[in-house]
């Protein structure tokens, strides 16, 4: 599946594995913001241990947080925007209730059929963006989720998003995934269940 969407989007296609039990040789040496840890697994395979995130905003999204305090804080600051506004937009923003352990990313087509992926984050162009979303709507027969909010875009609104709730989901990004995420300007978040993407492509 990642050949294909790869051939049709080109390279800013990952497939993504919550919680993997195998072994990967790529492990990061330095702590990373789950974006930037995409953005790595665009060109190579890594495994990143949740003990290795190094942002609020991603600990959060993967359970490790057992307060949003700090985090709101932290926004807020950097933001300027409101703790409230900000308290009340987390709560739209959803999160795994049991934390994960580590995250495989970058899965290979030759690996596909021994690890099966949870979903693929991809980074496309508003109109390709477009067009997959008239053929979500004419597939799935349902309207994929996008959210407005400038923060929590890659891990919460995308990774969580379309992993609980079952939905393509669509984040146009936060000032933190375009700096150290690699999202290009141009370009917007695309999260896609697997079992979604093969009624999609197949």
């Amino acid at each position: 599946m990642i050949t294909l969407l790869k051939s049709k989007y080109g390279y800013k296609c990952t497939g993504v594995k919550l919680n993997y039990e195998g072994t990967c040789v790529n492990t990061p040496s330095k702590k990373m913001r789950f974006c930037e840890a995409v953005n790595h697994s665009f060109n190579i395979p890594l495994l990143l241990k949740s003990s290795s995130l190094s942002c609020k905003g991603s600990q959060r999204s993967m359970g490790l947080l057992n307060s949003d305090m700090e985090l709101i804080s932290h926004i807020s600051n950097e933001s300027k925007i409101s703790e409230h506004t900000i308290s009340e937009a987390l709560q739209d923003i959803p999160v795994f209730e049991k934390p994960v352990v580590n995250i495989f990313l970058g899965i290979q087509q030759e690996m596909e059929d021994t690890i099966r992926p949870d979903m693929f984050i991809l980074q496309i162009k508003p109109k390709e963006t477009m067009d997959l979303i008239k053929k979500y709507i004419f597939k799935i027969n349902a309207i994929p989720i996008i959210k407005p909010y400038p923060f929590l875009s890659v891990c919460g609104n995308i990774l969580v998003g379309s992993l609980k709730q079952k939905q393509m989901c669509i984040s146009f990004g936060c000032p933190e995934s375009r700096r150290y995420g690699g999202v290009d300007d141009d370009n917007v978040i695309v999260g896609i269940p697997y079992s979604i993407c093969n009624k999609l492509f197949n």
